[in-house]
């Protein structure tokens, strides 16, 4: 494929946007092995587990263990599952947020995000700390923290 009829382009070239889809499927790089097994709201910043790749995927995880840190994006499957689908949440202090405004797993596409701390890879298996991700959590992607882009 000819990366660049979408990505090489220059500046002054025509390019006209495809209509965006308004939905999309989705299919799991991998899977969160941890020994949290039910969701929990708090207390994930030194549990330690693993994220475990399909086979079709080594070769895309080359050189990522030079990385610190990481990005993981997961499928929060099980609160799909979720018999009340709020627009709202009231937070501890008693103050009513949008979903959107919170960290709670029950949003429209139940996509969870977390910057994790990378400790080692083995092949197949990333092992990291900080991932608030239960046992078979199905894992979208993962990318590197780069601070030079991603602090503000």
């Amino acid at each position: 494929m000819d990366w660049r009829r979408f990505f090489g382009r220059g500046r002054e070239d025509d390019w006209e946007r495809p209509e965006p889809p308004r939905e999309v499927l989705l299919r799991a790089v991998g899977f969160v092995r941890s020994p949290v097994r039910k969701p929990r709201p708090h207390g994930w910043g030194k549990v330690e587990c693993s994220v475990v790749f399909e086979p079709e995927h080594e070769r895309r995880l080359e050189g990522i263990e030079r990385f610190g840190f990481l990005f993981v994006v997961c499928y929060l499957d099980v609160a799909v599952g979720a018999p009340v689908k709020p627009e709202q949440l009231e937070l501890a202090g008693g103050r009513m947020v949008g979903i959107f405004a919170t960290r709670s797993q029950l949003r429209p596409n139940h996509l969870g995000v977390s910057v994790v701390e990378l400790l080692g890879r083995e092949g197949l298996v990333l092992r990291v700390r900080g991932l608030d991700a239960i046992d078979g959590t199905p894992v979208l992607d993962v990318k590197p923290y780069l601070p030079e882009y991603d602090r503000r």
